[in-house]
């Protein structure tokens, strides 16, 4: 019973170091983005080749951030615009960027 007893002993001390130890430092390194974690920018310059191809939430995502960037009349209501910007796409060249699709920029 004691062997037993000193091999649980020896087990939970081992568990308390590894867990504990393993956090003990900071990793150097430059950030990088979490998967499917666009910058701003990215999401800018999105083109309707990409939007087309995406989840409706990073469809929101892109024209979110349309609106934060200046466009006051996608920022009133986003998810309106996530299908204006959808049906918009299907009449340009895949190349468009979404953007320049939605304010009327295309030249």
């Amino acid at each position: 019973m004691g062997r037993l007893r000193g091999g649980a002993v020896a087990v939970v001390a081992l568990a308390a170091v590894l867990g504990t130890g393993g956090c003990s430092r900071a990793i150097g390194g430059t950030p990088v983005a979490a998967p499917g974690d666009l910058g701003v920018a990215a999401l800018l310059s999105t083109t309707c080749r990409e939007y087309t191809a995406m989840k409706p939430s990073s469809r929101l995502e892109v024209i979110t951030a349309i609106g934060a960037d200046g466009n006051e009349m996608v920022a009133t209501n986003p998810s309106l615009w996530v299908g204006v910007a959808t049906a918009l796409c299907s009449f340009v060249a895949p190349s468009a960027p979404v953007r320049d699709v939605i304010s009327g920029g295309l030249r």
